[in-house]
């Protein structure tokens, strides 16, 4: 029918169709008769005809053949049909038109990067087909959708082709059109559509299906679609206003078919995640090391999780806990306890179990964290103006601890006492008659511990040496605040750049008046979480519960504004600083080291009836936080450092190089490469680069960053020893990756609706043949061609009437 039809529109000189157009052809005629004759009438004068035909050729061909006289009649019934032809005026009217649209509507979100265990036979068999055929490496629930469209060559799309153009969407938050200026494809498109298919990525933060089908309407609002085809697992992750269920009205009304094919499984997704191991980089012999690593279950509620914690260089295993599975997608931290007793460098991971029906087995395992284990004592100078509570237990604690074990020697503790007796450092071993004025001499201690000191009584190149010792060595200072000096009197000198507070604002409590009433400081989530520093137990709980009962605080320096980049572990209750809460104990990055601010000299009193527990476990692990940046700066002539440890999803990831020893640092301002390892996943190279401001520090940005834990490195400049790395964490906390199962509901609705249909993985390799072809879209009305005055049909009037006449003659009728 298609080639008749062709022929004829080439006979009357029609042009050929562009690809994918057709025509539509309709009669125009003239009524022969009046306008005011009912149609009754004439029907009768058509039958009255007939009749007067045959009653004619009966009369006058009695005597003919019955087939002559049948023969003649219809000759001459024949010659009557043409006028009345002739008295129509009969026109062909030829539209040009276009092929019916077909929508397809591609899932990109996070959910959709899923890989599922089909237990439906056939659908097994539709993934394993599909991905044998686009040679898959994962059968997510996006790649099943890509295969099957762009598998044979995209045999699929050239069916679809042949009847429909097809423009195609990618949604997650919004709707996106896929192509260059979004214009409908037709059949010689198919090898342009496919590489773009082919490069979708699930990386959709929400999914808003809704919105996404009202926007293909509204798209093509004058000449709607044939039917919209979506290939999504149903998933809605905002409001109940953006789901399918609340489109189900605009699509019925405006007729248009959705068909749904629905990716993934009903079934719970059993899937275990393990990532974010941390521990600190040092240790040291014989002190207990804590290692936290953080587990997402999904499909698990409520069943016991094995958690191991192993050396990742020999398989040992180190530690292990049971963990009971909470809600989907609901990170649990879980903790280990391992005791070094040796030296050296010790490489860990942590592990789960593979599940028989996991979905994703590919994160089972944490990235691995390095522990240096050192002997060597940690040296630590403590200095102060007069002989305070603090300073006093603190002296007696680190002396006691510098000889705990017999024969071994873990502190060498030095003294300083500005206004000591004279005969204090004669009698006093670890005492020292003034404080470190030579560079290497202040430069050997590992972590100083600064109290109420005047720094008027420190020279300027003293206090330029304290200040280089932290930025340049990677020492660690505590500031303990006292009555007299500390922190005010450091206003304009190198020390108040070393504060993690602003001392503008900073104030003592009023003189004469006595404080009654104490407060029991709260100690923040990163006090809590970010280190060891507040452990006095072996886990979390247990730690926090002593918190809870240790003696108030009474004084305090009011400091109420925090440096950039200042982390606060410990705030007052209730009174209110400039960014919250009022900070007591402040933490700052400096340089390579480390700063601590003590807004108050009471942690002597965390001593009542406990003696040395707990105080002396705080002033012990915090020594130990603050060593491990020299520590680190020991091995390397530079350290590299994320600005936080953990990240959302979509935040940038700032490193920072900086060359401790500047004889190392590049001339190029562009000569540091970073690499930036994911496990699982491929390397990527980040190139830092000079900061204006500092000749030998290098910095530079990630931004795009996946879920998961990295390791980076320095790739260049090369180092005689293992490269400076540091680890950080990204984590996601969208639906996304809570809710992983396929919503059936909402996808058979909405296709039951709209006079669709909801098709499984197994039955969408027939959805060409099950879409609808739809009505041909206009596009161009030719003016209409005169058939009745044609020569063809004039010719054929003549035959007729010379047939009839030689056939009369023939049989000798008048």
């Amino acid at each position: 029918m298609h080639t008749l039809k062709r022929f004829v529109e080439s006979y009357l000189g029609l042009p050929p169709n562009d690809p994918g157009q057709g025509t539509a052809w309709n009669f125009l005629w003239n009524s022969p008769w009046p306008s005011w004759m009912p149609s009754w009438a004439v029907m009768l004068l058509i039958v009255l005809v007939i009749g007067f035909i045959v009653g004619i050729y009966r009369r006058d061909a009695a005597n003919v053949p019955m087939r002559v006289r049948w023969g003649m009649i219809a000759l001459r019934f024949g010659v009557v049909l043409m006028a009345v032809f002739f008295l129509c005026e009969l026109r062909l009217a030829v539209d040009r038109t276009g092929l019916p649209t077909v929508v397809l509507l591609i899932d990109d979100s996070l959910s959709m990067g899923f890989e599922d265990e089909y237990t439906d036979p056939a659908i097994q068999q539709a993934a394993r087909q599909l991905k044998a055929s686009s040679e898959l490496t994962e059968t997510t629930r996006l790649n099943l959708a890509k295969a099957l469209l762009t598998s044979d060559d995209g045999e699929l799309l050239k069916d679809l082709l042949a009847r429909h153009k097809v423009r195609v969407y990618r949604f997650s938050d919004d709707a996106i059109v896929l192509g260059e200026g979004g214009e409908l494809l037709n059949a010689d498109d198919v090898d342009r559509l496919l590489p773009i298919l082919q490069g979708l990525q699930p990386d959709g933060e929400s999914t808003r299906p809704g919105p996404a089908v009202r926007k293909v309407l509204d798209d093509l609002r004058g000449t709607p679609p044939s039917a919209i085809v979506l290939f999504s697992d149903g998933i809605t992750t905002t409001s109940q206003a953006d789901s399918l269920a609340n489109i189900t009205d605009v699509v019925r009304n405006r007729l248009v078919p959705v068909f749904t094919v629905g990716l993934g499984t009903e079934e719970p997704a059993r899937d275990l995640q393990v990532y974010g191991l941390l521990s600190d980089d040092i240790a040291f012999v014989d002190d207990p090391v804590t290692f936290s690593v953080k587990l997402k279950a999904y499909g698990l509620e409520g069943e016991s999780i094995q958690v191991v914690l192993k050396r990742s260089d020999t398989g040992e295993e180190v530690d292990r806990t049971t963990v009971t599975a909470g809600e989907d997608g609901v990170s649990e931290k879980v903790e280990f306890l391992w005791t070094p007793t040796q030296e050296g460098e010790f490489e860990f991971v942590a592990e789960t179990a593979v599940l028989d029906d996991e979905t994703n087995t590919n994160n089972n395992r944490s990235q691995p964290q390095i522990v240096s284990v050192r002997q060597e004592p940690i040296r630590v100078l403590l200095a102060d103006s007069v002989p305070r509570y603090e300073f006093r237990y603190l002296k007696a604690l680190l002396e006691r601890e510098a000889y705990r074990e017999e024969g071994r020697q873990t502190l060498e503790v030095s003294t300083v006492l500005q206004q000591a007796d004279l005969d204090f450092t004669a009698e006093d071993r670890t005492a020292l008659d003034h404080f470190p004025v030579q560079r290497e001499e202040l430069f050997r201690y590992d972590v100083i511990l600064f109290g109420d000191i005047d720094p008027s009584s420190l020279s300027p190149i003293v206090l330029k040496n304290l200040q280089d010792y932290v930025r340049d060595a990677g020492g660690g200072l505590v500031l303990m605040a006292g009555p007299r000096h500390n922190p005010l009197a450091f206003q304009g000198t190198p020390l108040e750049t070393l504060l993690p507070v602003e001392l503008e604002n900073a104030s003592l409590p009023q003189e004469g008046i006595p404080i009654v009433n104490g407060f029991h400081p709260e100690l923040t989530i990163e006090g809590r979480t970010s280190n060891a520093v507040f452990r006095f137990e072996d886990t979390e709980t247990e730690s926090l519960a002593v918190w809870s009962k240790l003696p108030d605080w009474y004084w305090y320096v009011r400091t109420p504004l925090l440096k950039p980049g200042a982390v606060v572990f410990v705030n007052h209750p209730f009174q209110n600083g400039e960014d919250g809460l009022l900070p007591l104990i402040t933490v700052q990055q400096y340089g390579a080291g480390k700063v601590m601010f003590h807004a108050t000299d009471e942690i002597w009193r965390w001593r009542f009836r406990r003696g040395d527990l707990y105080y002396g476990r705080y002033w012990l692990q915090a020594i130990r936080y603050l060593t491990r940046s020299k520590l680190v700066g020991q091995d390397r002539g530079a350290r590299l450092t994320a600005d936080r440890e953990q990240y959302q999803r979509g935040e940038t990831v700032t490193l920072r190089l900086r060359f401790l020893d500047e004889r190392l640092t590049p001339t190029a301002s562009d000569g540091v490469s970073v690499m930036v390892e994911r496990r699982g996943d491929v390397q990527r190279t980040i190139q830092l680069n000079r900061v204006p401001q500092a000749a030998n520090v290098f910095e530079g940005q990630i931004s795009d960053v996946g879920e998961g834990s990295y390791h980076v490195w320095v790739s260049r400049p090369t180092f005689t020893e293992s490269p400076p790395s540091d680890d950080f964490v990204v984590e996601s906390q969208s639906r996304e990756l809570i809710q992983r199962n396929l919503d059936r509901d909402d996808l058979v609705q909405i296709s039951k609706a709209s006079g669709g249909r909801f098709l499984s993985l197994a039955e969408a390799r027939r959805l060409s043949r099950i879409i609808p072809p739809g009505q041909p879209v206009p596009l161009e009305s030719q003016e209409p061609i005169l058939l009745w005055n044609r020569w063809e049909f004039l010719l054929l009037f003549t035959l007729l009437l010379a047939g009839e006449w030689i056939w009369r003659k023939r049989w000798r009728l008048v």
